[in-house]
């Protein structure tokens, strides 16, 4: 049986590129380290995320030479595509056979089938330190999924205390500058990894969460067009604040208002704790919107929370947006109850508050025994949308 668990890098057994690995992973990068002979000896652990290595994957990696595995692996990774073989070949195969003789069972090994097309290849008179490749990867290969593009290696050569040649490093890179990547890791590292640990779809359990503006419409007209710009940036920030403090996940941000999400597996499987943290989060974005108003303009969100015990939530990346999407008829319920919400309100449904065990209901100041609710279909200014498609449900302000 394979082992599909994530896969945990082994150390190199050369003492010197062991300590390399070992720098390599309290850094956090991705990167990889070749022996003399290019083999695999170790593979950081940021490099096996990014290409979704198993256990099982990386043992049948470690060992094998970077030709062998292009070129005979059966592990859907790490692949070129034709063309971009022929580049990495044309540039890397010169540099190999600077320290591989022909002849030998090591260049056999290394090269494989490719040992007669490696053995016409002129070596280089001197190799270099470092050099640089741009790997083209086939748009079928499992982790391009989850991450686009083609990806930047920077090679360098190691060597011992005694200069003599011992490996080479693989430091990573996607396709994105490491400026831009700063710019972009502006955001919560939290965030980003519990949205990473949903890259699979799957069935979570949630409290769910919808926010809007209240007469965004009339609001626009009254502010100028700047005015407006930064009431709705701030309440962005508001809204994304509010969830990211307590350990949901931002949903999609549609003009004047926002969604989020708040997973029990974020809340060590409690669905009481996610539940306590979708209603602080819904006070907290009302709370906040108020203070955004003056004198001559309010500032109402109309807010609804509900529970989703089945929803399919996942990871949505493509070239232009990275998210995370819940899909699932609670999702649709959660909607209309935020609709059905007037003047700053938030719509509490049943099924979120009666998930509060004793001390979060406590902390939240609802007493879940004895609270009442009414049906959405019969609240004042309920949308035929709404009755149709939540009219049943129980809700109540809070």
């Amino acid at each position: 049986m394979s082992d599909d668990r994530p896969g945990v890098p082994r150390l190199p057994e050369h003492p010197e590129l062991r300590e390399i690995a070992q720098s390599i992973e309290q850094f956090g990068i991705a990167a990889e380290i070749l022996d003399s002979s290019f083999r695999c000896v170790f593979i950081s652990t940021e490099a096996s995320q990014i290409l979704g290595l198993s256990a099982s994957d990386i043992d049948a990696l470690y060992g094998v030479s970077v030709i062998v595995r292009n070129i005979e692996s059966d592990i859907d990774v790490m692949r070129a595509t034709p063309e971009g073989a022929v580049v990495w070949w044309r540039h890397n195969v010169p540099i190999m056979r600077h320290y591989l003789e022909t002849g030998t069972r090591e260049f056999d090994e290394v090269f494989a089938a490719a040992s007669e097309n490696a053995a016409r290849v002129t070596p280089v008179d001197v190799a270099p330190r470092a050099w640089h490749d741009t790997q083209e990867f086939p748009e079928n290969l499992r982790f391009r999924r989850y991450n686009l593009g083609d990806g930047q290696h920077l090679h360098v050569r190691i060597n011992d205390d005694t200069g003599r040649f011992i490996g080479v490093l693989w430091l990573w890179r996607g396709t994105l500058r490491d400026s831009v990547l700063w710019r972009l890791g502006r955001g919560d590292p939290g965030l980003f990894e519990r949205m990473d640990r949903v890259v699979e779809p799957g069935r979570r359990p949630a409290g769910i969460l919808f926010a809007d503006l209240e007469a965004s419409g009339d609001l626009s007209r009254r502010l100028s067009s700047r005015g407006y710009f930064d009431l709705i940036r701030d309440l962005t920030d508001l809204i994304d604040s509010a969830v990211i403090t307590r350990s949901g996940i931002i949903g999609k941000h549609a003009g004047d208002g926002g969604s989020a999400l708040f997973l029990t597996e974020d809340f060590a499987g409690s669905e009481s704790s996610a539940a306590r943290a979708t209603i602080d989060a819904a006070r907290a974005i009302r709370d906040g919107a108020d203070q955004l108003g003056t004198d001559d303009v309010s500032v109402k969100l109309n807010i609804g929370v509900h529970w989703g015990a089945t929803l399919m939530v996942g990871q949505v990346a493509t070239r232009g947006r990275l998210e995370v999407t819940a899909l699932g008829d609670q999702m649709n319920e959660g909607a209309r109850i935020e609709a059905a919400a007037k003047g700053g309100a938030i719509l509490a449904s049943k099924d979120i508050i009666e998930r509060l065990h004793p001390a979060d209901a406590q902390a939240t100041g609802i007493d879940s025994d004895a609270i009442a609710y009414t049906p959405l279909g019969e609240l004042d200014g309920a949308s035929d949308k709404a009755i149709r498609d939540a009219g049943a449900i129980p809700v109540t302000a809070i």
